[in-house]
């Protein structure tokens, strides 16, 4: 058993835990050494369409560039919180939008998010697997797990508030909604550079629409929220339903946190063809179809599941 009885409680009670040096110095120097290789194009069978970069001076010819949009004015939605539309958010980013379109002398300061390295590093796949990480996955989920998908959140330095919501709205493929995402982070994650913040106990809502969103996160829940700052090396696992967001970066240094889904092997996959084509140009499966073609990481697989 990778965690006590006292953290997997805290867990379900919470919808998430904090776990502090889950990977050694070592081994946090090894992968963004890797995160560099890939980002960098030093891996040639990386698709360079899993790499977002933001588009800013002297780099818009990177792969992927995102332009910055112009937004909403945004109108306060509590204490410290804005929203636009159905959109709620950490307020501060509005402060930094000139800072957001300067250029960046490091390419390693505009990329955004990168998908799948664990399907093109071998080091970043063997992490996917390590039993530190996946005996934690099954103290909470059970024995037969699948990796759903792996990204790596690259704030860059200025970028703007992540705002809230439930990773199950984006999976509403899966004939569940209790997956589990580990985060770590291969920086400091701070106030001051946008770590993560959770709702806790918003699980237990249940899976909430876009349109709901604002008429949940009322002032007495907002009010609860924890702000989860974090060393390198440091990780969080949350439930799948656990409402999250993220502070701005005010700072002129990056924040990367690598996240990876697991799902159980015993869930069914109900996409409609439309989500079947943008499952499969996502890269993450190992079959021709998402029916029994995510890799199996521990345990077995089970018929017409995923």
């Amino acid at each position: 058993m990778a965690l006590n009885e006292a953290q997997k409680n805290r867990f379900f009670q919470d919808g998430y835990i904090a776990i502090k040096n889950l990977i050694t110095p070592a081994e946090l120097s090894t992968l963004r050494q890797h995160y560099e290789d890939l980002a960098l194009g030093n891996v040639p069978n990386f698709p360079r369409r899993h790499l977002s970069v933001r588009d800013v001076r002297e780099l818009t010819d990177m792969v992927n560039a995102r332009q910055t949009q112009a937004l909403e004015t945004p109108t306060p939605h509590g204490r410290r919180h804005n929203r636009r539309g159905t959109q709620v958010y950490p307020k501060g980013e509005e402060a930094y939008e000139a800072q957001r379109r300067m250029s960046v002398k490091d390419p390693l300061d505009a990329v955004v998010k990168m998908n799948v390295p664990s399907r093109y590093d071998p080091v970043f796949d063997s992490f996917v697997r390590h039993p530190k990480i996946v005996d934690i996955i099954a103290d909470l989920m059970g024995p037969n797990i699948k990796l759903y998908y792996d990204q790596v959140f690259a704030k860059p330095p200025y970028d703007r508030a992540n705002r809230y919501h439930q990773d199950s709205v984006f999976w509403s493929f899966f004939a569940s909604n209790f997956q589990i995402t580990c985060q770590i982070l291969l920086d400091d994650s701070t106030l001051e550079n946008g770590c993560i913040r959770f709702s806790p106990g918003s699980h237990n809502f249940g899976l909430i629409d876009w349109e709901h969103l604002p008429y949940i996160l009322t002032e007495d829940v907002l009010e609860k929220e924890v702000a989860v700052p974090l060393k390198a090396g440091d990780a969080t696992f949350h439930h799948s339903l656990t409402l999250h967001c993220s502070g701005p970066n005010t700072t002129p240094c990056r924040r990367r946190g690598w996240s990876i889904h697991y799902v159980s092997a015993e869930t069914r996959y109900i996409g409609t063809p439309k989500e079947t084509g943008h499952i499969k140009n996502l890269g993450c499966l190992v079959g021709p179809e998402p029916t029994n073609g995510w890799p199996l990481i521990r345990g077995r697989e089970f018929p017409a599941c995923v």
